[in-house]
C-alpha cells in the first residue's frame, strides 16, 4: 500500500510541471517561446519544409514525364472521302459579342453555349460550325469544324465526342471522346471510347431532364490504358479549326445508329451524361437572352447537336432528332371553298402530328411550339424560341 502511495506521489510531481507549462502556453499567448517550444516549433517548420519540398518535387517530375508514344499500329486510318452526311451547325461567333446564342435547348440536351459562366466570353474553339460522317476503309470518319478563329481562344484545348445511339431509343450507347492535341498526324494521344454498361445515359426517360442522372458512360472500351485493339480510335488537327476524328465500325457495332457531336471545354466529364439530368435548368442558366435564366451558369462551355440518323429513315418522330419536317397543312374544304379575295383561315396540326425538332427556332406553328415545350414570341423573325 505504502510503495502504491508512493508511486502515485511521484507521478503527481511529474505531471504537475507539464501541467503548469501547459497553462502557461494559453496565459501568455503574447510572450517569447521557451526553448524547448521553440524546438518543437523548429521541428515542425522543417516537416513542413521537407513535406513542401517533396510535393515541389514531385510537381517537376509530373511536368518532366515522357511525352506520349504512339503505339505500332497495323491499320492507321486515311483522309475521309465524301460526307455521306453533312450538317450546318449554329455560328454563334454572329451573336457572341451581344453575348448570346440562338438554339439552345436545355430540354432537349441540344446546347449551344460556347460561353463562360456568368460572364459569357465567347469561346470559339467550343463552337461547332458544321459536322460531317463519312465510312471508308474499315473506319467512320468525323469531321469536326470549329469556328475558324479558334486559334487564339486555345484551340484545340476541347474536348470533343461523338455520341451513338445504336439501339435508337433515344439514350446514348458508345461515347468517341477526345481531349484536343496539337497535331496534324493520326494519333490515339487522349483518345477514348466508353460504354454505358448499366444503360442509365440520359436518366429515367431518354432526352429530357428528369433529375436522375446515373453514372454515365462508366466502362471503358479503348483508352491509352487499355488497348487491346491499338488501331481502335484516332483523332487529327488540321489548321485552326477542323478536328478528326475516326473509330473502327467493329467497335461501334452497327450499321445503322443515331449520332450526336460535342464540343466541351466546360464540365468535359461523360460520366456526368446527360448534362441536363445533372444539373438543373436554373443551375445550367440559359444563353438566350429572352430567358429568365439569363446568363449560361454551371453548364457552360459546351457545344452539341440533335440526334441524326444514320443507315435508316425515320418512321415516325425521335424526340431530340435533327429533322424538323413540320406536317402539311390540310387544304380547305373544296365543298365550301372560301369566297375569292377572302384571308385564308389559320390552319393548325392536331397535337398527334407535331415534330418537335431539337431547334425550337424551327418550329413556325403557334400549337406545335407550345406542345414541344417552346415559348410563341409571334415574332417574324423568330416566331417560336427556346423555354
Amino acid at each position: 500500500m505504502n510503495n502504491s502511495k508512493k508511486n502515485w506521489q511521484l507521478g503527481l510531481i511529474i505531471l504537475l510541471p507539464l501541467v503548469l507549462i501547459a497553462c502557461s502556453g494559453f496565459l501568455n499567448t503574447n510572450e517569447e517561446l521557451s526553448s524547448p517550444e521553440q524546438t518543437l516549433q523548429a521541428i515542425y517548420l522543417e516537416r513542413t519544409q521537407t513535406a513542401q519540398a517533396s510535393a515541389v518535387g514531385q510537381g517537376a517530375a509530373d511536368v518532366g514525364e515522357a511525352p506520349f508514344t504512339e503505339p505500332e499500329h497495323q491499320t492507321v486510318p486515311g483522309n475521309p472521302g465524301p460526307p455521306d452526311q453533312t450538317k450546318k451547325e449554329i455560328d454563334t461567333s454572329k451573336t457572341a459579342n451581344d453575348k448570346h446564342a440562338l438554339g439552345d435547348s436545355f430540354r432537349l440536351g441540344n446546347l449551344e453555349r460556347p460561353f463562360t459562366e456568368n460572364s459569357m466570353e465567347y469561346l470559339p474553339e467550343a463552337d461547332l460550325i458544321e459536322i460531317s460522317l463519312s465510312e471508308g476503309s474499315g473506319f467512320y470518319y468525323f469531321t469536326i469544324e470549329v469556328f475558324s478563329g479558334s486559334e487564339e481562344g486555345g484551340f484545340p484545348s476541347a474536348s470533343y465526342g461523338i455520341e451513338f445511339d445504336t439501339d435508337l431509343d433515344g439514350r446514348g450507347d458508345i461515347l468517341l471522346w477526345a481531349e484536343g492535341v496539337d497535331n496534324g498526324d493520326w494519333t490515339v494521344e487522349n483518345v477514348s471510347v466508353l460504354t454505358d454498361s448499366n444503360n442509365d445515359v440520359g436518366g429515367s426517360a431518354p432526352v429530357v431532364p428528369d433529375g436522375n442522372g446515373g453514372d454515365g458512360y462508366d466502362e471503358v472500351l479503348f483508352s491509352n490504358d487499355k488497348m487491346d485493339d491499338p488501331d481502335a480510335a484516332w483523332q487529327r488537327k488540321e489548321a485552326s479549326d477542323m478536328i478528326y476524328l475516326a473509330i473502327k465500325t467493329t467497335l461501334v457495332g452497327e450499321s445503322r445508329f443515331m449520332w450526336k457531336v460535342w464540343a466541351d471545354s466546360g464540365t468535359a466529364d461523360p460520366a456526368q451524361f446527360d448534362y441536363n439530368d445533372v444539373f438543373s435548368e436554373s443551375q445550367a442558366g440559359s444563353p438566350i437572352k429572352t430567358s429568365d435564366l439569363y446568363p449560361v451558369g454551371q453548364l457552360n462551355r459546351v457545344d452539341s447537336t440533335c440526334w441524326i440518323n444514320f443507315g435508316y429513315q425515320l418512321s415516325g418522330n425521335l424526340l431530340g432528332g435533327c429533322d424538323s419536317a413540320q406536317p402539311a397543312q390540310s387544304p380547305p374544304s373544296s365543298e365550301n371553298p372560301p369566297p375569292e379575295g377572302a384571308p385564308q383561315p389559320t390552319l393548325y396540326p392536331p397535337p398527334q402530328m407535331c415534330i418537335c425538332p431539337a431547334n425550337c427556332e424551327s418550329i413556325s406553328n403557334p400549337a406545335c411550339c407550345s406542345i414541344c415545350g417552346c415559348i410563341y414570341t409571334g415574332d417574324s423573325k423568330w416566331p417560336c424560341i427556346s423555354n
